[in-house]
């Protein structure tokens, strides 16, 4: 009976290409103000958020992480359990220019980032590296979740 109304069909939010005027609008402004309030009432951690790439193979888990401008001694790597945990910290220089700074997306402070991993990891075997800014982790899958070829025997 609904589907018979008009006017009902007209206040979808969304009805194939027809949209309420507001809502792209809201969908537009929701991550601009999840930013800006992260920024505000976040952990003191940086709202933006560490980049990473996660990568799979039958052996092993690589996870890089881009940290530009960071010391290797200010990060810190751990795997707990199946979850890797990346924090830190970027400082500012402390060498200020003279004059008042009118624009500045650099990014300071601390920052945590942690990685669910599927499988459980060989704990004693992972490897970090840290070249150009990016640092590349290496988290061999265990020996027991790693796919085996399995012989077939005739009789």
């Amino acid at each position: 009976m609904l589907s018979l109304t008009p006017w009902k069909k007209s206040f979808s939010p969304v009805d194939g290409s027809r949209m309420l005027p507001f809502t792209s609008l809201g969908r537009e402004l929701d991550p601009m103000f999840g930013r800006l309030l992260d920024g505000l009432w976040g952990d003191g951690a940086s709202a933006d958020p560490l980049r990473l790439e996660v990568r799979e193979t039958d052996e092993q888990y690589l996870v890089r992480a881009e940290v530009p401008g960071l010391d290797p001694k200010d990060l810190d790597i751990q795997l707990q359990g199946d979850v890797l945990v990346l924090s830190g910290e970027k400082r500012a220089e402390a060498n200020e220019e003279r004059g008042t700074l009118t624009y500045s997306e650099r990014a300071y402070g601390t920052f945590r980032r942690a990685v669910r991993l599927p499988a459980p990891i060989d704990a004693e075997h992972v490897q970090a590296k840290h070249a150009h800014g990016v640092v590349t982790i290496t988290l061999p899958k265990a020996e027991s979740t790693r796919p085996r070829r399995i012989q077939v025997e005739s009789r």
